[in-house]
């Protein structure tokens, strides 16, 4: 005796049923909700960059303002720097 197989059809629901492709949509529902899930994590990650960015900003500024006054601070001492101390 042969072995009986399922007919795929049988175990579809009908499109009369006002369902289709229900094997289709969890799969498809589940990649858009990865899909969002990944744009949240992307988007949350962007914000912590930029954030961490403006800090970082924020120092460079302060070090170079730091740098220049050290300039400024070096050139006095050049000039104010007796002559005899050159020897």
């Amino acid at each position: 005796m042969a072995n009986k197989t399922l007919d795929s059809s049988a175990s579809s629901p009908s499109p009369s049923s006002g369902v289709t492709d229900s094997l289709w949509q969890p799969s498809w529902l589940h990649w858009l909700i990865s899909a969002l899930s990944g744009t949240v994590e992307i988007e949350k990650e962007t914000a912590r960059l930029k954030q961490e960015n403006a800090k970082l900003a924020a120092r460079e500024r302060k070090l170079e303002e730091i740098n220049r006054r050290l300039l400024e601070i070096d050139k006095k001492y050049a000039t104010a720097k007796p002559k005899s101390d050159i020897n």
